[in-house]
């Protein structure tokens, strides 16, 4: 099979696309013939050797996929060859072949395209843990949601709009019209503006009651500050430390995680903390899937609304697995408005 391969820790060239064996497919197993992959912000964090835990280089990444089943392993009786399924991948899913559990596998509306399938499992299941296990949010309550444009923006956006939330989001102008398309209420430009003054200005010094943060401490630091009494904020990424310039940025990580005591509540506010009636939650999907085994908790309870229609995931381009580090780019350089995908 081709997959795609991060040869080294480097620049996206580091990415090239390379045959390599095809898997196996065990007992209780599904393999999939995978017709697009998603990209997480993660990935590229990998190819610069800035994610621990990512696989050693060379490697093949990838948490999720849209395709059909290859082949069914000994014991299965909930697939047949033929099905269109979209699956959490715990990395390799960026290949022609990847092969999974096969309660893993969750069938594929006809509807959605195998592009839109591969923008669901990662991003809709970060969106909802973060907004409803942890952050529990509920009708009217206002929400924040940074880089609203994004795959997990937009993922967040369709869930709080479904909930009734008031919805905050940031991002560049020339996305405010994207963002309020997905439902948006009070699209900021954190480009032109300082988004802490906006929220308090909008709320007339009020402030929010959840926000979805994966920036990093300098931002982290603000939303704290913005949350009212029984405020939440849910931290699930560290972007900062990316460059922009597709290079590893090793002085700019040092600098965020030296902020991070700073940035986090937990052990040195902790009084703090309990007298102002707020919550700090860390989210990070990979150990979540580590621990329970799968997405199921945070992507079973959103399959109807992707069925119905009332979830959608929006596609900013499918890129073939020979432009991989082009899809790369537009990821770094925050060009893309909702999920980028490859196809093999």
């Amino acid at each position: 099979m081709r997959a795609v391969v991060i040869t080294r820790h480097g620049p996206p060239e580091a990415l090239q696309v390379e045959e390599r064996p095809d898997p196996p497919v065990g007992p209780g197993e599904v393999r999939i013939a995978v017709k697009a992959a998603g990209i997480n912000f993660a990935d590229t964090l990998a190819r610069l050797g800035l994610y621990p835990d990512a696989p050693k280089v060379p490697c093949v990444v990838g948490y999720e996929v849209a395709g059909e089943i290859e082949s069914v392993g000994e014991g299965v009786d909930s697939h047949q060859i033929g099905d269109r399924v979209i699956a959490g991948t715990r990395f390799n899913g960026q290949a022609e072949l990847v092969t999974v559990v096969a309660d893993q596998a969750f069938p594929l509306p006809e509807k959605l395209s195998f592009e839109e399938g591969a923008a669901f499992p990662v991003n809709y299941a970060t969106a909802y843990a973060a907004l409803v296990i942890m952050g529990g949010v509920k009708e009217r309550e206002r929400v924040l949601i940074h880089a609203a444009a994004g795959g997990v923006g937009t993922a967040a956006t369709q869930i709080a709009r479904g909930i009734g939330a008031e919805i905050f989001g940031t991002a560049s102008a020339s996305k405010h019209d994207a963002i309020r398309k997905q439902g948006v209420e009070h699209a900021i430009d954190y480009r032109s503006m300082d988004f802490g003054d906006e929220v308090l200005r909008i709320t007339g010094g009020d402030g929010l009651d959840v926000i979805m943060d994966a920036l990093g401490p300098t931002s982290f630091r603000k939303d704290y500050r913005l949350l009212r009494p029984g405020g939440r904020l849910i931290m699930y990424g560290l972007s900062e430390v990316q460059s922009g310039s597709g290079r590893r940025n090793i002085p700019a990580a040092l600098r965020s995680l030296a902020r991070m005591p700073l940035a986090t509540m937990p052990w040195w506010k902790s009084l703090g903390v309990m007298n102002e009636n707020k919550g700090v939650f860390g989210l990070n999907m990979l150990a979540w899937w580590d621990r329970e085994g799968n997405f199921d908790r945070a992507l079973e309870p959103l399959l109807e609304g992707l069925g119905k229609g009332d979830l959608k995931p929006v596609v900013a381009e499918a890129f073939p697995f020979d432009r991989a580090p082009d899809a790369h780019r537009m990821i770094e350089e925050r060009r893309n408005i909702g999920k980028v995908v490859l196809v093999p």
